[in-house]
């Protein structure tokens, strides 16, 4: 039997836990509405983003209505966005598509040469979208990993002026929270800060327990256990499934509590280098001495003792830790790390001889 959990970033695993039912719940909203409407999902690396999306443009492929663009974020977004959306209009209606000009019958192309004005572009798009309109359909564009790139800028643009236009457009984009928090003053992305926010939760303890007992065919108490590891986090779910399922099947018989010792280091240094790594080198130098400093369940007012700073200062990155879904408040006035081993891993960071040793001075 293959592995059936896949802990590989932007892959679809075979086993998916949606919490509350929220990709079947999205995919009816975009049906059910009238005019465009942009959805940014986003949460902390590993929570799943890409995983969701791709699971609501998967139930949404299914209506015959939907005319899906999957773009990638590079420098021919915008070009591929066009084009794509010229082939959809073409299959589902060959015969008024190769009317509209600037565009060339067999598949339909666009030129996208330093003479053609963003005026032209968007005139073009407007024609193809009202032949999409007419015909009551929809344009579904998903877009993995969005930033503040000069293609997205000029995405948001065209984008914007379909929605003025009210047509039948709709974005499901994933990024990471610092996108949020780094453009409140760019005003070409504003359609990032209008666009509904869809937050990546924890997944649920009994579901994830219930998954493994499941899939793995391991006793009740040995799935809680490998629950409490994971913690909520999507990418530890698929990680410890899969070390689970590959030991398992060198034991020949299911996974025990007693076994997960056995794994639980290289599940600890899977976390740290696949996932960890990347979330901490993203970070400021304010921001990771915070992370530090709420250790310990330290209380506020000692970690603004700890950091040489006023009150005032030390809020904004415990705010900004919250929004990046890194720690969540706890009792007088202390805050818990939302991460599996993420305070072991701050540990190592401040350990000479770790690995992972990363050197900020108080």
């Amino acid at each position: 039997m293959q592995n059936p959990f896949n802990p590989t970033f932007g892959d679809v695993p075979k086993i998916y836990l949606d919490n509350g039912n929220q990709a079947e719940s999205l995919a009816e909203l975009i049906q059910n509405s009238e005019f465009s409407r942009s959805f940014f999902i986003t949460g902390v690396r590993g929570s799943g983003k890409t995983t969701f999306m791709t699971q609501v443009e998967t139930l949404l492929t299914h209506d015959s209505k939907c005319l899906p663009i999957s773009l990638i974020n590079d420098e021919h977004l915008l070009e591929s966005f066009v084009n794509q959306l010229a082939h959809a209009v073409e299959s589902k209606s060959l015969s008024l598509a190769k009317k509209l000009q600037g565009f060339t019958a067999g598949p339909i192309s666009m030129s996208f040469s330093n003479e053609k004005s963003g005026s032209d572009v968007i005139t073009k798009v407007v024609e193809l979208m009202q032949i999409v309109k007419k015909k009551h359909q929809y344009v579904l564009v998903t877009i993995d990993e969005v930033d503040n790139s000069r293609s997205i800028r000029s995405f948001a643009q065209v984008f914007s002026d379909l929605k003025r236009h009210q047509m039948p457009i709709f974005a499901l984009m994933t990024g990471l929270p610092d996108l949020i928090l780094n453009v409140q003053n760019e005003k070409k992305l504003t359609f990032l800060l209008r666009s509904e926010k869809i937050t990546m939760e924890p997944l649920g303890s009994g579901n994830t327990a219930l998954s493994y007992s499941e899939s793995l065919g391991c006793d009740w108490t040995t799935a809680q256990q490998m629950a409490n590891m994971v913690r909520g986090y999507s990418y530890a779910f698929q990680l410890l499934g899969y070390l689970a399922f590959e030991q398992q099947a060198k034991l020949q018989r299911p996974i025990q509590s007693a076994d997960l010792k056995t794994i639980e280091q290289q599940y600890i240094v899977q976390l740290f280098d696949n996932a960890y790594q990347k979330i901490f080198v993203d970070l400021s130098t304010q921001d990771k001495r915070y992370l530090i400093a709420v250790a310990d369940h330290r209380q506020f007012k000692d970690v603004v003792s700890l950091m040489h700073q006023n009150a005032s200062y030390v809020s904004q990155y415990r705010r900004r830790a919250i929004e990046r879904h890194l720690v969540v408040p706890a009792a007088y006035g202390r805050v818990e790390y939302t991460l599996p081993y993420f305070a072991e891993y701050l540990k190592a960071v401040q350990d000479p001889n770790s690995v992972y040793f990363d050197y900020l001075e108080f």
